[in-house]
């Protein structure tokens, strides 16, 4: 190994990814979103007007787990279900201004986070951190 210290690579990695999310998680907490929730409200986000199914697709998550996860939103008054226009018997879902809002916190947070994180680091070395990270994921994708 290359740095003479106790700490292995993977040691700092857990210890990193585990307080970044724990923090985010209080976060979260504090905004009454379940993490489970945040990747659908930023699909919807981006593309509005989607059906279960395409939801589906886009985030790789099977329809019944979708399904749970729109009613308790839709619950929550984080998103509206209306009837296609063209297909009645199709439902698109549409974030509501609450979950519109929450949507904008969230992304403030993670910039936020990510600030906080990267603080007293150049330019130049979070791009070459971002190189890694990505080789890294290449690596492990090559190990399948």
């Amino acid at each position: 190994m290359i740095c003479k210290n106790d700490d292995s690579l993977q040691s700092l990695f857990l210890k990193t990814t585990h307080m970044y999310f724990g923090r985010a998680y209080d976060a979260l907490r504090e905004m009454d979103v379940h993490p489970r929730q945040v990747p659908m409200l930023h699909l919807l986000g981006k593309k509005e007007g989607l059906s279960q199914r395409e939801i589906s697709q886009e985030m790789k998550i099977k329809p019944p787990t979708v399904a749970v996860s729109i009613k308790r939103m839709e619950k929550s008054g984080l998103i509206i279900r209306r009837t296609d226009e063209k297909d009645q018997r199709m439902s698109r879902i549409y974030l509501s201004p609450k979950g519109r809002e929450l949507t904008e916190n969230v992304q403030k947070m993670v910039e936020d986070s990510e600030n906080a994180i990267f603080r007293g680091f150049s330019e130049s070395e979070i791009c070459l951190m971002k190189r890694f990270f990505k080789q890294m994921i290449e690596n492990l994708e090559q190990t399948k």
